[in-house]
């Protein structure tokens, strides 16, 4: 057994509630962080803080022979990896005894653990945590997380990121459950350890270290320029990157935090990112201000093409709509510089300019035939197109449609549409595939894609194995439509769980 560093406790959120209530299950919340515990060796290990609690609406309390009313809580936390288990725990939490209802209006059940995986391998760690209320054994809670941890310890490297919950004014040290930050939070709050900065590792002479946050829409975009911020570490200072970032403006959608470290030279020591949702139904109107042509050619970096007569050229006979258009079909195949480019231009139309990137990325693809470089790529659009064309948006702008276009045609293709207890879904299998960040070659590589309501014809990306794309561990949460499939969906024989199982 793994030793557990912190002792169980109960502590009380005063939280007001009108009734109490047997449920069908027990409603509760559970969030977990990755630190790491120097060893006696000198060795960092991962270890798991866990941090529960259960509403008291959703709990069966009963009057004991004392005639107080309480309430019992079984808690059950399984960590495991590739290899089995590595640690089990189980505990039972019992209410503060109250003498009538009235009492039970400021108490909640929870708890905080810290767990030392010392037998973890494998470099991934997947937790499981079940409740079960003791006078009603049929009412249940349970989740399961997964999170990769560090496994070369030798050199800097950062814990998981975190986001924090609390008001936009007060961070609290809970986790920000499921990383969902609604429409109500207009300020994100974050921290992330960096470990192994010590002189064996980096020298003094490379401090001040920076330590800079920014955000991202995919794996392997550019990064938004609004919403960066960065920490200067003095030599002796404690290596994290912590802070807020106003997000009132940041609109609904999957978003990546990204986290690096780089010495005073700009050399990157580590990296780390989190992948989280944001909904905003009220975003916050963007300042609009009037951008100079010297601003807009910093922005697109266009000073650096080719220049050619465009009236000659395959573009003359595009409109600016059409033009904007063609720049969004380039997303998919863009690197992040290209991507940075083309939101610039789309942000600050210039259609003179807008035509000199056009071609030149044309160009550049086939020399001396940017119409035929053009003319082939217009025609994987058209198949697109046709194929997943939904919802008002063109193919192009679609999930599948810009794997497609990045990735080509998968190698099969599994539409599941009455599946019991799931979303209708697809899954898209590529026996091999070029990863687009840095052309790695890789196999059997899976796409997970789902509608998320009857009345959506259009699939959107859910999970995948590529790194680099949207790679979402929670995806079961999106994917099944009850609670118990959706915590217990591993154990499910869908063809989800026969394509990716833990993967």
């Amino acid at each position: 057994m793994c030793r557990i560093v912190s002792s169980r406790f109960i502590f009380l959120l005063f939280l007001a509630f009108h009734s109490i209530q047997a449920n069908a299950w027990i409603s509760a919340s559970v969030t977990s962080s990755l630190y790491y515990t120097k060893a006696a060796d000198g060795k960092f290990v991962p270890t798991m803080q866990v941090m529960w609690r259960a509403e008291p609406p959703s709990l069966h309390f009963v009057t004991n022979s004392r005639k107080e009313i309480v309430a019992s809580v079984q808690a059950q936390i399984t960590f495991t990896d590739e290899g089995g288990t590595i640690l089990y725990d189980m505990f039972t939490i019992n209410t503060l005894p109250q003498k009538n209802v009235a009492g039970l209006a400021g108490i909640a059940v929870g708890g905080q653990q810290m767990y030392v995986l010392e037998k973890a391998r494998g470099g991934r760690v997947r937790m499981r945590f079940q409740l079960t209320d003791m006078n009603d054994t049929a009412s249940k809670y349970s989740v399961t997380d997964s999170t990769d941890y560090e496994t070369e310890t030798d050199k800097p490297f950062f814990g998981s990121i975190r986001l924090n919950g609390g008001s936009d004014s007060v961070r609290s040290i809970e986790v920000l459950p499921g990383n969902f930050a609604g429409t109500e939070r207009r300020v994100l709050h974050y921290s992330a350890d960096l470990y192994h900065v010590d002189d064996a590792t980096v020298a003094p002479t490379r401090f001040p270290l920076v330590i800079t946050t920014q955000l991202s829409r995919k794996l392997g975009d550019a990064f938004m320029p609004d919403f960066t911020h960065t920490d200067t570490i003095a030599a002796g200072m404690r290596a994290r990157a912590y802070g807020s970032m106003p997000i009132g403006r940041l609109t609904s959608g999957n978003y990546y935090i990204n986290v690096s470290a780089a010495d005073k030279d700009g050399f990157i020591i580590a990296t780390r990112r989190l992948f989280f949702q944001r909904l905003n139904q009220h975003p916050d109107k963007e300042e609009k201000k009037a951008a100079t042509m010297k601003q807009i050619l910093n922005d697109t970096g266009m000073e650096r093409v080719t220049v050619v007569n465009m009236d000659k050229t395959f573009l003359n006979k595009y409109t600016p709509s059409q033009l904007r258009a063609i720049l969004k079909m380039l997303l998919p195949v863009a690197d992040p510089m290209q991507t940075n480019t083309i939101n610039g231009f789309l942000k600050k139309p210039e259609e003179m300019y807008i035509k000199y990137f056009i071609y030149n990325y044309f160009e550049a693809l086939k020399p001396g035939d940017a119409a035929g470089a053009w003319k082939a790529y217009s025609e994987k659009v058209t198949t697109v197109n046709k194929k997943y064309t939904a919802n008002g948006n063109a193919g192009y702008e679609t999930d599948r449609g810009f794997i497609w276009l990045r990735y080509g045609p998968p190698t099969d293709i599994i539409t599941v549409s009455g599946e019991a207890g799931t979303k209708p879904y697809e899954i898209w299998q590529y026996n091999q595939l070029t990863q687009f960040s840095n052309k790695k070659e890789l196999t059997n590589s899976l796409f997970l894609f789902y509608r998320q309501s009857q009345n959506m014809s259009d699939y959107q990306l859910l999970h995948c194995t590529v790194p680099g794309e949207t790679v979402n561990p929670g995806w079961r949460n999106y994917l099944y439509t009850n609670n118990r499939a959706a915590t217990d969906g591993f154990s499910l024989n869908t063809r989800a769980e026969q394509y990716f199982e833990n993967r």
